[in-house]
């Protein structure tokens, strides 16, 4: 079964949130982007942000990138962030030009420090089912990281995307939505977070390097910030 990365972001939010500044957050995502690149393990990666704002794929000049840009800004100001995320995933499987069977969902700011160590726990399962975790609140799902078919995410996700209207108009949001589909989800090992919460901009587990950030800083002076969207 092949699967891929998919990384979702937005470096202009147009939601509010903590980290908020575009130049530190295309930072977390060129940190992020360049480690799982560096996963033996991992075949594919594709970043696709939702504001608007690309990364370039020159950027990282390899094979195994693809960027996409996808403008859901409108549908998270009207129905918060995980419209616009699930909008998003939905859009990748479209336009991608990479064919995959399954994918590993993870905020594009964030790296999982034992990522590896997940994949060999999922590949010994006699099948391919959903994994997805729980999180701290009562009938949520963490969808900061979880991993799912296509199939899945077509059948059970892409039909429900008008349920996803946010708290505010008493609809779903997309970790309540993900949480009806747990019992059909397989645990693994939690997942240890690399980067910066961009709600309350708190690190997770673990903070990218001073050599990382250092290179990132590098990227956007050699690229320029404008080839990324940020002006």
């Amino acid at each position: 079964m092949k699967e891929t990365i998919l990384l979702t972001g937005a470096i202009r939010p147009s939601w509010p949130v903590q980290r908020n500044d575009s130049v530190v957050r295309l930072m977390d995502y060129l940190c992020a982007i360049r480690r799982w690149l560096n996963v033996s393990t991992v075949e594919q990666v594709i970043y696709c942000d939702a504001s608007g704002c690309t990364i370039p794929e020159k950027v990282f000049n390899s094979e195994k990138f693809e960027s996409l840009s996808f403008d859901a800004a409108t549908s998270a100001r009207q129905f918060e962030a995980g419209r616009a995320e699930a909008e998003t995933l939905a859009f990748v499987l479209e336009k991608s030009r990479f064919r995959f069977d399954a994918f590993f969902k993870c905020t594009g700011r964030l790296f999982v420090n034992n990522f590896v160590q997940i994949q060999q726990e999922i590949t010994r399962m006699p099948e391919n089912p959903l994994f997805l975790r729980p999180w701290y609140l009562a009938g949520w799902a963490d969808t900061r990281f979880f991993r799912i078919t296509t199939d899945q995410f077509q059948q059970w996700i892409v039909p429900r995307l008008g349920e996803l209207t946010g708290r505010a108009h008493n609809g779903h949001v997309i970790e309540s939505l993900f949480f009806e589909y747990l019992d059909r989800a397989s645990p693994f090992s939690e997942p240890i977070l690399a980067g910066h919460s961009g709600h309350t901009n708190q690190p997770y587990h673990t903070e990218y390097g001073p050599q990382e950030k250092k290179q990132a800083i590098g990227i956007m002076e050699h690229f320029g910030l404008e080839i990324f969207g940020i002006h």
